[in-house]
Order: C-alpha cells, then sequence, then structure tokens
C-alpha cells in the first residue's frame, strides 16, 4: 500500500513515533485543534508514541486510519491530514486536514495536500468517495473546500458539542465522489501547477503482452551489447 506521496513543495508521509513531540505540540495549541479535531484526547507523549507506533504494526485498511504528515521540502512538517473511518463495503473516508501555524493556511498549501490526499485516496486505494466535516464557526475552511470543488451536502444543526465552550455548533458536510474528482476543472488545474501532473486522469497501467514484449534472442543479443560496450567504456 503506498503510504507517501509529493508535490512541488510539499510530501506525505505516514506519521511515526518520532513525529510525537510535533504533533503534541499542534494538539495542545487551541488555535490549532479547535479547527481541526476539538475535543481531541489528551495524551502524553509517551502515549502518543507508543499509539503512532500501534499503527504502524497494521496495515491502513485493517484500522479503516491512515495518518500522514505534511512536510514542506524546506521548512519540514507543516501540517497533518486524515484519512479515517474507511468501510471498504461503502468504499468512502472521512478525510481532515490542519496546518499546524495560521500563516501557511492561506498559501496554498491546503490545497496542494488535499490534492496529493485526494490522489491516493482515487488513483490508489480506489476509494468512491471522500466527506469532510467544517465546524459551523470555521467559514474561511468551508469558503475553500466548496471553491476546491467538494460539495455542501447539508448542515448538521448543533450537531457538536464543544467541551471547553460547553456549547453545541452546526457541521458543514461536504463530499466529493471519484466522478466529481475525475471532472472539476479546477482540481485539474490546480494539480497541474501544484504537483506537476493532471490526477483527476485514471493512472494507466502498461502490461506487456506476446505482441509487445521483446524477443527472448534479441533481449540476449541486446543484454551483450549492453555488457561489451560498458567493458569498453570501463578500458
Amino acid at each position: 500500500m503506498i503510504l507517501t506521496n509529493h508535490g512541488k513543495s510539499l510530501q506525505l508521509r505516514q506519521t511515526k513515533p518520532e513525529d510525537a513531540p510535533i504533533l503534541l505540540r499542534a494538539y495542545q495549541d487551541d488555535s490549532f485543534i479547535r479547527l481541526y479535531r476539538s475535543n481531541n484526547a489528551e495524551l502524553t507523549e509517551e502515549e502518543l508514541a507508543k499509539m503512532l507506533a500501534e499503527r504502524l504494526e497494521h496495515q491502513p485498511t485493517e484500522l479503516g486510519y491512515i495518518e500522514l504528515m505534511i512536510e514542506h521540502k524546506q521548512h519540514g512538517p507543516i501540517g497533518v491530514a486524515v484519512l479515517g473511518d474507511y468501510t471498504p463495503l461503502h468504499q468512502r473516508a472521512e478525510y481532515l486536514i490542519g496546518l499546524f501555524e495560521a500563516q501557511r493556511r492561506s498559501i496554498g498549501y491546503g490545497t496542494e495536500a488535499t490534492l496529493l490526499v485526494l490522489d491516493l485516496a482515487f488513483n490508489h486505494y480506489k476509494l468512491h468517495k471522500i466527506y469532510t466535516y467544517v465546524y459551523g464557526y470555521n467559514e474561511d475552511s468551508e469558503t475553500s473546500t466548496l471553491k476546491f470543488g467538494f460539495k455542501q451536502e447539508g448542515i448538521l444543526e448543533d450537531h457538536h458539542y464543544l467541551m471547553k465552550e460547553k456549547r453545541f455548533v452546526n457541521l458543514y458536510i461536504n463530499g466529493m465522489t471519484e466522478e466529481r474528482f475525475r471532472n472539476t476543472e479546477q482540481i485539474r488545474r490546480y494539480s497541474q501547477r501544484l504537483l506537476g501532473r493532471d490526477v483527476t486522469q485514471v493512472p494507466q497501467v502498461i502490461k506487456l503482452t506476446e505482441e509487445n514484449e521483446l524477443p527472448l534472442e534479441a533481449g540476449k543479443k541486446f543484454l551483450e551489447g549492453w555488457l561489451a560496450s560498458a567493458n569498453q567504456s570501463d578500458g
């Protein structure tokens, strides 16, 4: 199972025990966790590292969950993304994303990271649908989600209770089906600009047939010629 992906400025990789200090710092930042995953369980660094190690002992398909560190190729870890609540029968998963620092949330990194996750989800994990919840007070995130190409499928009224604020809030629910993913023009344009490739296209797998396989004798002659050329170069 592919657990990494990369674009022009970002790369994704599965989180590991060594990431515990980075993640713990983010989870203890109220401005981050309030937008990413409120009511998050409070863990020590040791407990978090142990949990990350235990995840590595299983395939994400067994857990129905994969957490990916978002790394900038110069600045290092800048956020985290998750595909969770995966169900093989329905071929769907919930998508979460959070960038650690506020100044990085409005310069395209969220878009590039989302493209990388959707590339994995639809082109490699063969999912049928991705959905995401956005807190009702996070209007900027909801606007960006819809601009990207997700479809708002409804508003869940007073659906989530904020423990620290002691109040209920609405949730927006947004969906992205594979068909929508493959036919949304802005996703195609974003991916070509930010990843250098069009992720909306179904990956082509080239299989050798008897007609286009290199004949055995021709293969031997090619290898002999290549070795002779290499020996001459060494001499």
